[in-house]
Order: C-alpha cells, then structure tokens, then sequence
C-alpha cells in the first residue's frame, strides 16, 4: 500500500523524527534514509537526506558515538519535545503506517545492526570473515571472532546465517568460557 501525501519540509521533518520515535531504537542514517524512502516511499530520497542534515544540524537528533564507522541516530530531547507539540501536523494515515511498520519491523532492524557480519579477500586468496555483536546503544563490538575461510562462497554463506545464529553462538561460547 503507498500512501501519498504532499508536504512542506515541516511535516517531512516531523514524519522523520515520528518514524525515529516509533522504531524505538537508534539507526544508522543508511537505515533511517531506506525505511523513509525505498521500504516505504514516505519521503524523496533527496528531501529525505536533506531534511535528515537539518534535523542533525538543529539539534533534534544526535548519535551517542560520533565519530564511529557506523553513527546510530536517535531523538533528542528537543526532537522529543517538538515532536510532541507538532504530532498532529503528520496526517492520521501516515502516523498509522509508520507505528504499524516499526512494530513489525522493530526485531528485524535491531539484528540488522546488532549483528554485523563482513568479509574481506586476503592476499592469499583467502577470505577473512568478521563477525560481530554490538550493543544496542552504540557501535562498539561486545563479542567479535575474526575467521579465515578458503572461499568466497563460504564466507558469503557465514555472512548470510550470522543474523540468526549470533545469539545461538554468543551464549555458546560465553558459557563455555563461564563454567
């Protein structure tokens, strides 16, 4: 379903920061620009990035890890407070089908950013896997294995399952080492 709606920068900015609110975690701005743009086409991708700067700039949004490789974005308590004055300017509608895709997005989103898995080729031919769980506050690794495998196609295959099998592994090894 695409809901179409015209609006000023004003309501554009007030729909960004509803969406950071609803989705009640911090996101990176490649996350944040491809839920209001390319999942959902709520926002132009260009207005997206532009009113994204503003809402940095004036203080509505911050990351708690500047400078990191990998910034998560989430309210301010000045975005807080203006959201809370403004809410009725977001159309009924939209309000709706922004809460209703964070709340079945939410999970989805968490482990994306949560579990973090890349891979890169060595000299050798070989291929070293990273994967990672971060905290959910910010971007610094809490468990991290760095793996060498023969082929790309092993290393695509360990990238693609590390989602699902992260909290599996984590407890694995953390009781292992505990006991």
């Amino acid at each position: 379903m695409k809901l179409e709606f015209s609006h000023d920068d004003f309501q554009t900015k007030l729909m960004l920061l509803y969406m950071l609110e609803q989705i009640e975690i911090p996101l990176t701005e490649q996350f944040i620009l491809d839920i209001c743009t390319t999942r959902n086409d709520w926002i132009n991708y260009m207005e997206c990035v532009g009113v994204f700067h503003d809402l940095l700039r004036d203080g509505f949004i911050y990351t708690p890890d500047e400078g990191a490789k990998r910034c998560r974005y989430t309210l301010t308590a000045k975005g807080r407070n203006g959201l809370s004055i403004y809410y009725e300017e977001i159309p009924e509608d939209m309000r709706k089908a922004i809460s209703q895709f964070c709340k079945t997005n939410r999970m989805y989103f968490k482990r994306l950013q949560e579990y973090v898995a890349e891979f890169c080729k060595n000299s050798d031919g070989t291929y070293m896997v990273t994967l990672r769980i971060t905290e959910t506050t910010s971007v610094k690794p809490m468990f991290e294995i760095k793996i060498n495998l023969q082929t790309r196609a092993d290393a695509v295959r360990a990238v693609e399952i590390w989602t699902t099998k992260a909290p599996s592994f984590y407890e694995f090894v953390y009781t292992n080492l505990m006991s």
